[in-house]
């Protein structure tokens, strides 16, 4: 199965990645298996992402909806962002799934996204809506995360290697608020309970998600085999009913689904 499939991106959809652990790797496998299905393809951010060295790059803050469309006439997919940023991190600008500067672009308004998803039907939009630095999990902040309110689906994203570390700000970004929702000291190891508990939680992995929007939990790994704390934590995350699917994923591999539950 695709990623995209695997996470029931339909063409059309407007569909938010928030949480920690793989989001623009999803982002762009689901984007590359979207366009060889024939599919057009918006990439953008609320918040902030890497400038892409040479994938076709729009940066407007209020993008016309006919450029936008004229534009996915001659590429198949496409990146909008409001701006150019500061500098990020070199190291981190490596380990982008595409090939990317050092140079961060700002995000679009959630309400210019939804817009332009709702004036574009069939083009399907992948909107990072959320800020993790790296680390593999994490706990929003107030303004956190940033979904757009027409969104049909959001991912929430936790990576499996967070596991048997401590609840450090190395592993959890604002690992005090993780701490704080979890209601365990920091620095405590980190076990399946928790990982269940943090991106299932009303104001975790679950914060701002629309009401009507469907919600999947994408694990990710980098073992080549499921690892087996994953079928617990996806039966608890099922257990909340408001996840109704969580998937397994190795992103960087050619075939990256490893396991569905529902």
């Amino acid at each position: 199965m695709e990623l995209h499939a695997a996470l029931e991106v339909k063409p059309g959809d407007l569909v938010a990645f928030v949480g920690a652990g793989g989001k623009t790797t999803a982002i762009w496998q689901s984007l590359r298996s979207l366009v060889a299905h024939g599919e057009r393809v918006v990439f953008t951010t609320t918040t902030h992402i890497f400038k892409p060295r040479q994938a076709p790059l729009l940066i407007d803050s209020l993008p016309d909806p006919a450029l936008v469309a004229f534009l996915l006439t001659r590429w198949p997919a496409i990146i909008l962002a409001a701006g150019l940023d500061e500098e990020g991190d070199p190291q981190m600008a490596a380990r982008c799934p595409y090939p990317a500067t050092p140079r961060k672009l700002t995000g679009l308004k959630p309400e210019v996204v939804t817009d332009l998803a709702r004036r574009l039907p069939g083009i399907t939009w992948l909107v990072e809506a959320d800020g993790a630095k790296g680390r593999a999990l994490k706990a929003p902040a107030d303004h956190e995360p940033v979904i757009p309110s027409g969104t049909q689906r959001v991912v929430v994203v936790g990576n499996l290697a967070a596991l048997g570390r401590p609840l450090d700000d190395e592993t959890v970004h604002r690992a005090d608020r993780a701490a704080a929702l979890l209601q365990v000291p920091p620095g405590t190891p980190i076990t399946p309970d928790m990982v269940a508990g943090l991106l299932g939680h009303a104001r975790g992995g679950l914060k701002s998600v629309p009401p009507r929007a469907g919600v999947v939990a994408l694990l990710t790994q980098i073992e080549p085999t499921p690892r087996p704390e994953a079928a617990t934590v996806a039966r608890q995350l099922l257990a909340g009913r408001r996840i109704r699917r969580v998937v397994l994923a190795r992103l960087r591999a050619a075939n990256p689904v490893l396991e569905v539950w529902e």
